[in-house]
């Protein structure tokens, strides 16, 4: 029985193929089909025809994000492939759509002829139990889990932002490079904040959060989250901050519209309770889409209903409680 071909790559991304004690690098390229990795040799190279090889060369494996954040791929055993053998990808991620991640590589598709090329993953993102962001890759009967560690920021759009230092081996050189993922916030529960990229995929990050304040003050427009992102004693705690405006619908309910740039505005939709507090302040407590209890509410001066009474709701006593009903005026 012949012995299997070991396989590797270098620094310039081409496929090493190893048989007995040669090396045999081969100039290509690497695409993907169906998250499946395959490697077409150039027809033009000296060493694809001395090991006659096919035009597409099928891998089997399963996905990696290195810690330079470069893809591999780890060889499982085939009649074909030796089990553990690496493919590692040298290139930059270029975008994070709500289903896929765009890398992109160079290559020498031929003999002193260089190559740009994008590798795309199809799969969905979500959060792991340490609020990281993962992206897993479909597979026939699994998920192959690309892991984004360490921390996220949210940018001025008030959009997620994932930023990490990028290692060029060989220019020796460093970049920092930032993805933004194009999404809107929704509040789920008391201790849960989602980030939907698309439903319909099940694409999306749920965090643990802790409020900072369960009293929130309607003219400010601002919900404050406390979040810790890594693993355990790696962890690191920040706040961040939601900006939006608090309305005050006609079908009872509350809403925090939200400004995501590009002329992107979603609304996070809440149903409310509402009462006076010592203050003669009207307070909404506010409740997820199921009517539990969120643990917070927003409270709102006269101010707040000077100009905008007859469009909001009107407050009425009904057996000393203060229940809302629609289209009435609002006096003090």
């Amino acid at each position: 029985m012949a012995r299997l071909a070991r396989y590797s790559t270098d620094s310039s991304n081409r496929l090493i193929v190893r048989k007995g004690k040669r090396k045999y690098p081969l100039e290509g390229e690497f695409k993907v089909e169906r998250n499946n990795l395959v490697f077409e040799p150039s027809q033009k190279s000296i060493f694809t025809k001395r090991l006659n090889l096919p035009r597409k060369i099928k891998f089997e494996g399963n996905w990696h994000l290195t810690d330079n954040k470069d893809l591999k791929l780890i060889l499982i055993e085939t009649d074909n492939q030796i089990k553990n053998d690496e493919l590692k990808i040298n290139g930059k991620i270029v975008s994070a759509e709500k289903d896929e991640i765009v890398f992109q590589m160079h290559c020498i598709k031929e003999p002193d002829i260089d190559k740009i090329g994008l590798l795309r993953l199809g799969g969905r993102w979500q959060a792991d139990e340490f609020n990281q962001l993962v992206f897993l890759v479909n597979r026939n009967i699994r998920e192959d889990i690309l892991r984004f560690s360490g921390s996220w920021q949210i940018n001025k759009n008030q959009e997620i932002t994932y930023t990490y230092e990028k290692q060029d081996l060989l220019r020796k050189t460093k970049t920092t490079e930032e993805i933004t993922f194009k999404g809107y916030w929704r509040i789920d529960s008391r201790n849960q904040l989602a980030y939907i990229l698309d439903l319909k995929n099940k694409s999306f990050f749920e965090f643990k959060i802790q409020l900072e304040s369960p009293n929130l003050i309607g003219k400010t427009g601002q919900i404050r989250y406390r979040i810790g992102i890594g693993v355990k004693e790696m962890a690191k705690e920040r706040v961040f901050s939601l900006f939006g405006t608090w309305k005050i619908d006609r079908t009872k309910s509350i809403s925090f519209e939200m400004n995501y740039g590009e002329e992107r505005i979603k609304a996070i939709v809440f149903q409310a309770s509402v009462h006076l507090n010592k203050d003669n302040e009207f307070v909404f407590e506010l409740k997820d889409r199921a009517g539990k209890d969120l643990g917070f509410g927003v409270q709102f001066n006269r101010n707040f209903f000077k100009d905008n009474a007859w469009a909001f709701a009107r407050l009425r006593k009904v057996e000393q409680d203060l229940r809302i009903e629609s289209g009435l005026k609002v006096r003090w």
